[in-house]
């Protein structure tokens, strides 16, 4: 009789809707690591796996690449962060990354150890419980930019029922952000990404880049969407800078800033996400100097 129970519960469980089932469970957004200059990450996942966290997006420069490292260096790089990260992977924790500009930056065919390491594609989308995490390359046409028409197309045919998060390694607004342009390089193509968030009902966009945590909210035609940075995996810490610029008809209200390495970590019940900073001190990030920024060859600047 409890086995013919059982079984009738089981069967009356599976007809109910996704969000029913999943309850209450939590995300983390994790940026700028750079590994090997920095092993924040090491303090940071001890806290990732007390909070119980099932998926981290990891919102890209993983490692410290950039313009004087290899393809051989990065293959060595990727390879500590996996080491780094293979507790959360132990844990049965799901990893989503993509790249910053520390990846897209390293000399040479920098797409094959990314693709043979990290992941095959560098946009991509990944379902989990009633979320749908889309995440985009900002690097795949110059820097600053998103595959706007890739984007459609996926918002078009993900599950309505389902939450759907979208993450990028940069701010699509400068608000206060340490780097004064970002997707806001080129305003027209930013305005197109940014409306295809406000069409589909999209309330967050998670990001990194800026070695911060940056909350902020944009609003535009009656629409709300929290833009939360989430940069302080372990690169130098980066203060306040900049204001708000390239706002071009948007209103951008400032919520929280601090200069403090942690992570953002997320709460989802239904149809509603909600979220916290954690602050993770490391000594080692917090005693060290911010490096100068030096002219380079063509009148360049080195991007951090």
């Amino acid at each position: 009789m409890k086995k013919i129970i059982f079984i009738i519960f089981s069967v009356l469980v599976s007809f109910l809707p996704i969000s029913a089932q999943n309850g209450n469970w939590h995300f983390a957004v994790v940026g700028d690591t750079h590994v090997p200059d920095a092993y924040t990450i090491k303090k940071i996942i001890p806290s990732l796996i007390e909070n119980k966290v099932e998926v981290v997006l990891f919102v890209g420069d993983l490692i410290q690449g950039g313009k004087r490292q290899t393809t051989q260096g990065m293959y060595e790089e990727l390879s500590q962060w996996k080491e780094l990260t293979q507790p959360l992977r132990d844990a049965g924790i799901k990893i989503i990354a993509i790249r910053g500009n520390h990846e897209a930056d390293v000399k040479g065919d920098n797409l094959k150890p990314w693709k043979e390491m990290i992941s095959p594609d560098l946009n991509l989308v990944s379902t989990y419980r009633n979320v749908t995490f889309i995440g985009m390359d900002n690097y795949l046409d110059g820097e600053h930019t998103v595959d706007s028409g890739w984007l459609k197309k996926v918002l078009k045919e993900a599950n309505k029922d389902n939450i759907i998060v979208p993450f990028g390694h940069e701010p699509a607004f400068t608000c206060n952000t340490f780097h004064p342009v970002c997707l806001d390089a080129n305003e027209s193509s930013r305005n197109k990404f940014w409306s295809l968030l406000e069409k589909y009902g999209i309330d967050y966009y998670f990001c990194g880049h800026t070695h911060q945590y940056n909350h902020c909210t944009v609003t535009h035609d009656g629409k709300t969407i929290h833009q939360i940075v989430s940069g302080g995996g372990g690169g130098f810490l980066q203060p306040k800078r900049g204001g708000i610029q390239n706002a071009d008809g948007y209103k951008i209200e400032p919520i929280d800033l601090k200069s403090e390495t942690g992570y953002v970590l997320v709460n989802v019940s239904d149809r509603n996400l909600s979220t916290n900073w954690i602050s993770i001190f490391d000594k080692d990030v917090k005693n060290k100097p911010m490096p100068q920024r030096k002219n380079r060859p063509g009148g360049q600047r080195e991007r951090f």
